[in-house]
């Protein structure tokens, strides 16, 4: 996990997006139950942009990609 901010690309659709690493992340924000981050932990290897990680928290499908970058 990222100590600094850095710019990542997104696990699902390939998206780069900025990380502000555990110091203070947009992702902290988002509230995902115990079961979702199960899930996210499961299929992907590294995070997802916000419009992705929105999508999951919302219970709702992300958006089409062209196929994810680097799932499980």
């Amino acid at each position: 996990m990222a100590l600094l901010a850095k710019e990542k690309r997104c696990s699902k659709c390939g998206l780069a997006f900025d990380c502000g690493g555990l110091f203070g992340c947009w992702c902290r924000d988002v509230k995902l139950s115990e079961a979702q981050l199960a899930t996210l932990r499961g299929k992907y290897v590294d995070c997802l942009c916000p419009t992705c990680l929105k999508a999951v928290a919302a219970g709702s499908p992300a958006p089409v990609t062209d196929g994810a970058v680097t799932q499980k």
